[in-house]
């Protein structure tokens, strides 16, 4: 008999029904008390879920009953999880774009928040999934990207083993966000403890914040090579140094200084990962790479580029640079830093320990990205859609 209960798992009442058919077959055949039968369990059986006092309640319980069956309930109808609310909580709930909120749906339904939550994650079994930030979609983008995904899958190929597939010698450039040091603000995080309010200092319950993000603006590229430059991005503010600037003017890029920026830094930094001069170069369809004498300057400067006509305004879920920058953003946070020149120093760090496999690819997976882009219709897309 022992063989038939060696693992008992006692969680549930229906699970139980056999550690009490355990209990009711010691009493008959030993005619033991309900100790000596819970010291016997304890000793023989491996009980999942049940501690000694719990096993010996159970034990007396069972025996005192003489019955296998769960104690009769009241049969009083539930009022607060019926059926009638449960679907209504559905209905407020499952796959809605503005959710709103449990404590919201309790107070429509006049039940209690804690009844609201085991709902949803009891009776409809529902979780809980952050959204993801994500650039505003218009119907002429949503258009716009289908019809690059379309293009450019055509023009450098979509599978690695086709003659036309040229992804390996593409160049994915652009821009950095502002990158440096950010706090993230947590209300539930953001306290001082104390014994009273007017107890503490006045200056540890302010929460000064930055009006500006300090921090930099970069450029960077990717390729199936590796990151260019190699010794780490090239900063703009130390880029935009080497010029005469007027007094409270305007430090911005505009389409001659990206010319020179080209120029002196980012061709050179190309031609020393391709020095066979067999690039591809891409950077996105800002207005200032859409300036006539960039168009033109790019042109005379390299042996070949993904035309700015070809690309939508909003692909950046597309391309690989976008995933470096976030990052990069990612592995500062794990660091605490005293002022914007260790910030700068972790940047270069960060960049120069970039694993090349990664990147190669990174840059093969575009022709996917490009296909979920089809998929999705032109709506943004995920890393599980390709």
């Amino acid at each position: 008999m022992s063989s038939v209960f060696e693992n008992i798992s006692v969680k549930g009442h229906k699970k139980n029904l056999v550690l009490r058919t355990l209990i009711l077959h010691l009493l008959e055949k030993n005619q033991w008390g309900y100790k000596r039968i819970a010291n016997n369990i304890w000793r023989n059986h491996d009980v999942d879920g049940l501690t000694y006092s719990g096993l010996l309640s159970l034990c007396k319980r069972t025996i005192s009953r003489g019955t296998l069956e769960d104690k009769p309930r009241s049969g009083r109808k539930k009022t607060a999880r019926s059926n009638e609310n449960i679907e209504q909580i559905n209905q407020r709930h499952y796959h809605q774009a503005q959710n709103p909120g449990q404590r919201s749906t309790a107070n429509r339904l006049e039940i209690s928040l804690a009844s609201v939550n085991r709902s949803i994650k009891t009776d409809l079994k529902l979780k809980p999934f952050r959204k993801f930030k994500s650039t505003k979609l218009t119907e002429e983008n949503v258009k716009n990207r289908i019809k690059s995904a379309k293009t450019l899958l055509r023009q450098y190929g979509g599978r690695p083993r086709s003659k036309k597939f040229q992804w390996d010698f593409v160049i994915n450039s652009d821009y950095s966000g502002k990158i440096g040091v950010t706090v993230v603000y947590n209300m539930k995080n953001n306290i001082v403890y104390g014994t009273s309010r007017e107890s503490i200092p006045r200056a540890l319950l302010e929460a000064p914040v930055d009006k500006f993000t300090k921090g930099f603006i970069m450029w960077g590229a990717i390729s199936s090579r590796g990151l260019i430059p190699k010794d780490g991005p090239i900063f703009i503010d130390e880029f935009l140094d080497g010029y005469q600037w007027k007094p409270k003017a305007s430090r911005t890029m505009n389409s001659r200084r990206y010319i020179d920026l080209l120029r002196e830094q980012i061709i050179p930094s190309i031609e020393e990962i391709y020095p066979d001069y067999d690039y591809i170069f891409q950077d996105d369809c800002d207005s200032i790479h859409r300036a006539k004498c960039v168009i033109d300057f790019i042109d005379e400067n390299t042996p070949d580029r993904i035309m700015p006509a070809h690309q939508a305004s909003k692909l950046d879920d597309v391309w690989p640079i976008e995933n470096v920058w976030s990052i990069v953003r990612t592995k500062l946070m794990k660091k605490d830093y005293q002022n914007l020149s260790q910030v700068k120093a972790e940047i270069v760090n960060i960049w120069k320990s970039f694993d090349t496999n990664l990147c190669s690819r990174m840059m093969s997976s575009i022709p996917n990205r490009l296909r979920a882009v089809i998929k999705q219709r032109g709506r943004r897309i995920l890393k599980s859609d390709f």
